[in-house]
């Protein structure tokens, strides 16, 4: 008899918690603890009015992008951050080289590889436009070039430039990106 009364309690139990769970305003994500932010405004890592060529390697396991200069030298050229943040110096010989990881807050960060030197110090809070390095060839690379990297919460994230998403060429010279960040 107890069983039969706990199995009709159980509709009315579920009813009421559902019931204080829409009173108290707390949704499905509030109570898995998810709050999906939107991104920041990013911009293209390099100066305003540069144009750079990019590709996506198909062995590339990263949603990422490598850009190379249409209009100048690649090697030594700024990288900029595409949002401002906090930005962390990291090495890592065989593969990502110098780079720096900036934290623009609510689980977005932005990744810049193979950097040929620093211009921030480590833990600098960065304005969206800043330099933070030079482009360079450090780690496993056949050259220089800007691997630019876009994450939510250590997720690799298709990028979006000043709104619009890039897409991913196999091959340099089928798209260009000219840049907008920090013209003014």
């Amino acid at each position: 008899m107890s069983r039969r009364r706990s199995t009709r309690r159980r509709p009315l139990l579920l009813a009421v918690i559902a019931a204080l769970v829409a009173l108290l305003g707390l949704g499905a994500t509030a109570v898995a603890g998810e709050d999906p932010k939107a991104a920041p405004d990013f911009r293209a890592p390099f100066p305003c009015g540069q144009s750079w060529t990019y590709s996506h390697h198909s062995a590339e396991v990263r949603r990422a992008l490598d850009f190379v200069r249409n209009d100048g030298e690649t090697a030594g050229a700024p990288v900029l951050a595409s949002a401002a943040g906090t930005a962390t110096r990291h090495v890592e010989d065989g593969g990502a080289g110098n780079y720096i990881v900036i934290d623009h807050g609510d689980g977005w960060q932005t990744y810049y590889f193979h950097l040929d030197a620093f211009s921030v110090d480590d833990g600098a809070q960065v304005a969206q436009g800043q330099q933070i390095g030079t482009t360079g060839a450090t780690g496993n690379v056949t050259g220089a070039h800007q691997h630019y990297e876009q994450l939510l919460n250590g997720e690799g994230q298709d990028i979006t430039i000043a709104g619009t998403p890039l897409p991913y060429p196999p091959e340099y010279g089928q798209e260009s990106l000219t840049s907008d960040n920090g013209c003014g």
